[in-house]
């Protein structure tokens, strides 16, 4: 049964490219706060239309220490994009996540009569999960876009809803 969906998956893959268009790509960077981090990061991100409607989207984005935590996030998103206007298009995301929480951890110790600070207690944490959002585009040109996007990091111990607002050069 796994095969089974493996292939019909690949063929449906194979064929939807075969009637695509040439690609669109894009590359750009965007601002974002993160939820759980409760931290301001930056990001960039390149899109790759597979079809018409159909757009990938790789993406790094660093979130910036709050409380001796800062947040590193690897993404490959997929938005199905919906025109609703001459230069807006609407789109739901899904994709997968990796991403990376690092600590900055203190050791402190009490001997009795002196308190020792060990303040070289760095910690990481690296898990796999789940992009569910939505999306606006705006075409500011031929060439620029910008974009607002909420999405929903399903990461066991580390869910956090993510709203960015970005902006693309098309090429």
């Amino acid at each position: 049964m796994k095969k089974l969906f493996i292939l019909l998956g690949t063929l449906f893959l194979l064929s939807a490219g075969a009637y695509a268009q040439k690609g669109k790509q894009a590359i750009g960077f965007g601002l974002g706060y993160g939820t759980e981090i409760e931290s301001i990061g930056l990001g960039i991100k390149y899109q790759y239309n597979i079809t018409n409607p159909i757009r990938i989207e790789p993406s790094l984005n660093y979130f910036f220490e709050n409380d001796n935590v800062s947040m590193l996030d690897v993404n490959v998103n997929f938005h199905y994009l919906c025109p609703v206007a001459s230069n807006v298009k609407l789109y739901p995301l899904f994709g997968l996540t990796l991403s990376n929480w690092m600590f900055d951890m203190y050791d402190i110790d009490w001997d009795g009569d002196h308190v020792h600070v060990d303040g070289d207690g760095n910690h990481n944490e690296c898990r796999f999960g789940v992009n569910l959002g939505v999306g606006a585009e705006f075409a500011l040109s031929r060439s620029w876009a910008m974009n607002l996007e909420f999405r929903y990091q399903l990461v066991s111990d580390f869910d956090q809803g993510v709203i960015n607002i970005g902006a693309a050069y098309r090429f």
